[in-house]
């Protein structure tokens, strides 16, 4: 078995020897070991080991020698001992080294995955017809409720007026009862003035029907429903009678039996006749009885004179269907 003390032998190098102890040991010539025989201050003598004088208390200064030498030499040759088998291991393995290995690289190729491609779409085919099934009526859902009734359209309103034609209007003086007049179609133009006007000769009573007796025709150009009337004046207080008749002109006496009565008012404006119609306020409307027959000829029929003399002035006239 080689121990740490055996010598370390390297190939191709010297034998390494440890000192041997008598080089740690100290001689005697190296450290003096002698003492002063007597005090250096009073001369008393000294025995070995005596470090103070007994006659003045003076500390001898002999030299000593130094502790541990050995034990330090040892410890260095040690130290060195194993530092050289350290060196020599390392030079045993560096010459006992094996041969380097070869390294051999290998490139792997690697084969990248092809894309995939969509394929062409393969070509449609006729669906099998399929019988498609019998409809039903849906069953209706009884819901317990009534439905509300869908409301009916509001029907866009008409207007009401009829249209007259600039030559509708006319005198109507069978019994040549007028003095003067001017345009008849004053009466029925869509500004109120100037307004149409018929005079007659003064009665021998103020107030009496003689002599007025004369009237307007209005030829509405074909059979139509007339519901009302609305006129403007500025002369109230005369009586009037509307007459209706189907014929294309107008008959030749009031008390034709072509003519039909549609309505009759007194005192034109001068008293209230209801439905917001307002004596003064120069404005007229009556209802007229012809909703289950057509006329061609309307005439006013003026039979009482205005309460200030025997002029009616009409300023503008409508009819309604």
């Amino acid at each position: 078995m080689t121990s740490l003390l055996d010598p370390v032998v390297i190939p191709g190098e010297a034998e390494f020897q440890l000192p041997g102890d008598d080089i740690l040991a100290g001689g005697g010539d190296d450290v003096p070991q002698s003492f002063a025989a007597a005090c250096a201050r009073c001369g008393a003598g000294r025995v070995e080991g005596q470090d103070w004088c007994l006659e003045c208390g003076t500390a001898f200064a002999a030299p000593r020698s130094i502790p541990g030498v050995q034990t330090v030499a040892l410890a260095g040759a040690f130290t060195l001992l194993l530092a050289g088998g350290a060196v020599a291991a390392g030079v045993a393995a560096i010459n006992d080294t094996l041969p380097p290995r070869k390294t051999e690289v290998k490139l792997v190729a690697q084969t990248a995955e092809p894309i995939p491609t969509t394929p062409d779409p393969l070509p449609l085919e006729d669906p099998v017809p399929v019988d498609p099934l019998p409809f039903e009526d849906p069953v209706p859902f009884d819901s317990g409720s009534t439905p509300a009734p869908t409301p009916e359209p509001t029907p866009e309103p008409v207007d009401p007026v009829i249209d007259l034609s600039a030559d509708a209007a006319s005198l109507y003086d069978p019994e040549d009862q007028a003095t003067s007049y001017n345009e008849p179609s004053k009466a029925i133009g869509e500004k109120p003035t100037p307004s149409w006007f018929v005079a007659t000769a003064p009665g021998v009573t103020p107030g009496v029907t003689d002599p007025m007796d004369v009237g307007l025709n209005i030829d509405l150009g074909g059979k139509k429903t007339v519901t009302k009337l609305t006129l403007t004046t500025v002369t109230p207080g005369f009586t009037v009678t509307v007459l209706g008749a189907d014929t294309t002109d107008p008959p030749q006496a009031v008390d034709d039996p072509a003519w039909r009565t549609l309505g009759e008012a007194v005192a034109v404006d001068s008293i209230d006749q209801g439905d917001g119609d307002e004596a003064g306020d120069t404005t007229f409307s009556l209802e007229l009885g012809g909703q289950s027959k057509k006329y061609r000829n309307i005439v006013l029929w003026f039979t009482a004179p205005p309460s200030e003399g025997p002029k009616v002035r009409i300023s503008q006239l409508k009819f309604y269907d």
